[in-house]
């Protein structure tokens, strides 16, 4: 299964939490209005992995910061998130 995903751990006391963003967003910004996003790669793109790592992370996560349709997707279809 390819990486569709770039990821990076950070710990915080108590708390593990995940960055992780659709592979293909990496590098790259977004503006709408006011409000903007740039897709680093030193914050979200330590390591690479696929969707069954992913869903992995993300159970063993207890913050998570999720960019990119495809991650979104992802969690909604596994119902972590709602709509």
């Amino acid at each position: 299964m390819p990486n569709e995903f770039a990821y990076k751990i950070f710990g915080h006391e108590y708390d593990v939490i995940l960055a992780i963003s659709d592979l293909s967003l990496v590098g790259k910004s977004f503006e709408e209005g006011d409000l903007q996003i740039s897709v680093s790669k030193d914050f979200y793109c330590d390591k690479e992995c696929n969707r069954d790592e992913a869903l992995k992370l993300i159970k063993d996560a207890t913050i998570i910061n999720v960019v990119g349709k495809r991650i979104i997707t992802l969690m909604l279809k596994e119902n972590i998130i709602d709509k």
